[in-house]
């Protein structure tokens, strides 16, 4: 009989026997993989192949058996091939790290050109790891057949996805994979987001609950609603919180202002990341979804921070303005803001029942004064209530206003896929003629010497760029003792005016030095990103003009999802604010400047070094999430220009042989007759109503 340590140290033999056969198994197939840094030849035939991986198989199957007749557990951590893939890119990414100019300067000295190209191959390689990292991350690709199949979207765009997709995964055309995945996800979720945003009490969650026809939401006089909460249709009544850390439960809607009031889940210390409530709503058609957005002017800060940061999200948003009160400053911000990221507005007088007919009139024109001289703005302004008879201004509102934008939406979105869709085709047809081109040993189409050296200048300028505005984000920090100085100065001198206009003691002038200084500091956060955005729009609109490869889409770029810049807290420097400087300083200029810098170090320097580290920490982030945001749309465009680049440029042998050039003239004649099929078909729809008009007739 076997000891424990007999078993033990048979367990340990097969699983090395294991792990050698995992690494022999890639042998029987990296010969059929073309790559000129293989290390093997393959020198096995097909039949030799099978028997060999037969025989692996019996050799598992022997030592299961074995383990089994003993008794040995086996003891096995398993874990996924797509977590084990993105830990691995990590030492890949070490390797490249290791071929860097500082690396190499142990075997001889480098001259400019020579440390320039190395840290161009360091960048191309990097560049491709993010792309595989970026694409196991986001999982945009799992059962992409299935998917297709699932979709009740137009037929002709759904069976041409279907067909780009086969030709994609036949020729290896990998840069086409986040294009095909991303255009599939639009398909299966035609979303229309509303968000309602408004001051706090301005009446955002009963208008809501009215429409939705069920009280769900928590209304109350204090801040509620800590985070955005979307209201989608369901089957049946339920909420699911997403937490940070925690990922996501379900609960009764009863329970929400758990997490969705300020009250019990102050500044967000729950670390809810989102509320979602599905309810069997009529007036919730399938993909429109509702936003419950956190008060603006809280005191709740968190909230007013989320509020912003969701701005660009939303397809339309309602500003409520709140008829108990007025039009103040942040229902004017916000509104600027809306129109600043490009999202349509609707403003509603909310409570209208507490305004008589003729006064309501009366506050309805003076916001529509305010908004077309404040914004220059002329938006229709619409009463509505959730109290009583005047309900009935909110319905009409909804069916009039509303309803018919889902319908248009709809109709807008799917003109988007369908352009989406014949730009992917064109491109993916300008990949198979180089291909043939390529087989025949001809030239392909716009292979010209100088336009391929101007499309990779144009590349590698938008790479350059794109480095340049992350290594702005690595460094943000750098000159934050040189900020809190500046600041400081500033502040004295504030302090030093204040005295001469009034008592000497005004905490106001302070506040506004540093206010007007964090703000400068988040536009130059904001010039970053909108500069790469211009550059990044302007290299493709140049590659498609230069090389007319692919078809290009620059709006994906232009109008990539930036969330709001963080909302700048002073709270914690209100006390610090209130500076003043003693009498006898003032008359002597030197005198009062040196007191008041004193007793500014002595009163705010240490707090607001805490603030503004606070700030550029949180400018950093906002700056990495949209940097990353511009780059990867145009990222996932040009990584087709630098293939088509990359074909046309390599030696004929390294493109194929000339024997699947016939398997190539045939998938682009299926596309050219598919593209044909689908302009006939849509001429046909576009026909059909007035064919059926003139039956009618």
């Amino acid at each position: 009989m076997l000891t424990p340590l007999h078993k033990h140290a048979l367990l340990s033999t097969f699983l090395h026997i294991e792990s050698r056969l995992t690494e022999l198994e890639p042998l029987l197939v990296q010969g059929k993989r073309r790559s000129p840094l293989a290390q093997h030849v393959d020198d096995l035939s097909p039949t030799e192949a099978k028997v060999v991986e037969d025989y692996f198989a019996r050799i598992r199957s022997t030592m299961l058996t074995c383990l089994e007749k003993h008794g040995i557990p086996v003891e096995v951590r398993r874990v996924g091939v797509r977590w084990a893939l993105q830990t691995n890119m990590l030492s890949l990414r070490i390797a490249v790290a290791e071929v860097g100019p500082a690396q190499l300067r142990g075997y001889g000295a480098l001259d400019d050109a020579g440390r320039q190209e190395l840290l161009s191959i360091q960048q191309e390689m990097d560049r491709l790891i993010d792309r595989v990292s970026a694409y196991l991350s986001e999982r945009l690709g799992h059962d992409l057949p299935q998917r297709l199949a699932r979709l009740d979207a137009a037929p002709g765009s759904v069976a041409m996805l279907r067909l780009l997709d086969q030709i994609v995964m036949r020729w290896q055309l990998v840069e086409f994979r986040p294009t095909v995945d991303t255009i599939v996800q639009r398909l299966e979720s035609p979303q229309f987001e509303i968000a309602v945003f408004g001051r706090v009490s301005s009446g955002k969650s009963s208008l809501l609950n009215h429409i939705a026809g069920m009280n769900v939401l928590p209304v109350g006089v204090t801040p509620v609603t800590a985070v955005p909460t979307r209201l989608v249709r369901g089957d049946r009544p339920r909420a699911v919180i997403s937490f940070a850390e925690t990922g996501s439960c379900a609960i009764d809607p009863k329970d929400l202002d758990e997490y969705a009031s300020d009250e019990k889940n102050r500044g967000n210390q729950k670390r809810v990341t989102g509320i979602t409530v599905e309810m069997p709503s009529p007036r919730l058609r399938e993909g429109v979804v509702l936003v419950d957005t956190p008060g603006i002017g809280s005191l709740a800060l968190s909230g007013s921070a989320e509020t912003f940061a969701y701005l660009p999200r939303c397809d339309l948003s309602v500003v409520l303005i709140d008829g108990g009160s007025t039009l103040n400053q942040d229902d004017l911000s916000l509104l600027r803001d809306l129109y600043e990221a490009g999202i349509p507005a609707q403003v509603l007088l909310s409570k209208a029942d507490l305004l008589k007919p003729d006064d309501r009139q009366h506050v309805l024109q003076y916001i529509r004064d305010q908004l077309r001289h404040g914004l220059n703005l002329a938006v229709a302004v619409h009463p509505v209530s959730t109290v009583g008879k005047d309900a009935e201004l909110l319905d009409h509102w909804f069916e009039q206003e509303i309803a018919p934008l889902w319908e248009r939406h709809r109709t807008l979105t799917h003109d988007s896929l369908h352009r989406k869709i014949a730009r992917l085709r064109d491109s993916v047809m300008a990949v198979l003629q180089t291909l043939v081109a390529k087989r025949h040993g001809k030239a392909p189409i716009g292979g010209d010497g100088r336009q391929l050296k101007a499309a990779q200048r144009l590349l590698d300028e938008a790479d350059a760029a794109i480095q340049q505005a992350q290594t702005r984000d690595r460094d943000w920090s750098a000159d934050e003792a040189a900020l809190v100085q500046i600041i400081l100065q500033d502040a004295a001198k504030a302090v030093v005016e204040s005295a001469r206009k009034a008592s000497g003691k005004d905490d106001k002038p302070v506040a506004q030095v540093i206010q007007e200084s964090l703000v400068q500091i988040g536009q130059m956060a904001r010039e970053i990103v909108t500069r790469l955005q211009k550059t990044l729009s302007h290299a493709l609109e140049a590659l498609e003009k230069t090389v007319p490869l692919a078809k290009t889409d620059t709006a994906a770029i232009r109008n990539a999802p930036l969330s709001g810049l963080p909302i700048i807290d002073l709270s914690p420097l209100s006390a610090s604010c209130d500076i003043s400087i003693p009498w006898w300083a003032r008359p002597v200029p030197w005198v009062a400047h040196w007191a008041a810098r004193r007793t500014v170090d002595a009163q705010l320097a240490d707090q607001l070094r805490q603030s503004v580290r606070l700030y550029n920490a949180q400018l950093r982030a906002w700056l990495k999430t949209s940097i990353s945001s511009v780059a990867e749309p145009y990222q996932s465009q040009a990584e087709v220009f630098r293939e088509q680049l990359r074909r046309m440029t390599a030696p004929s042998a390294e493109s194929g042989a000339t024997t699947d050039a016939d398997d190539l003239l045939r998938d682009l004649q299926e596309l050219e007759r598919a593209g044909i099929a689908e302009v006939s078909t849509a001429a046909d729809s576009e026909k059909a109503p007035a064919y059926a008009s003139g039956l009618a007739s």
